[in-house]
């Protein structure tokens, strides 16, 4: 039966326990996109990175990026 689904995201994973989990989900279903995310910052990105994950999520690129103060009149 399929999973219903065409994108997991897993967070807040260790690093190790990321890896086995996304390997049991790609080995039976490998058309399902896996998504990583939880305290992700670049520093850590490289723990992250892996044959079968599609993508990571980084609410650090918006967390701390500058503010811009402006404003439009219409």
């Amino acid at each position: 039966a399929g999973l219903g689904v065409d994108i997991i995201l897993l967070d807040n994973l260790a690093s190790q326990e990321l890896h086995m989990v996304v390997a049991q989900v790609k080995a039976t279903h490998p058309w399902v996109t896996v998504e990583a995310s939880g305290a992700t910052v670049l520093r850590t990105l490289s723990q992250l990175l892996g044959p079968h994950i599609d993508m990571v999520s980084m609410g650090c690129l918006t967390h701390s990026a500058p503010t811009l103060d402006f404003a439009l009149r219409v």
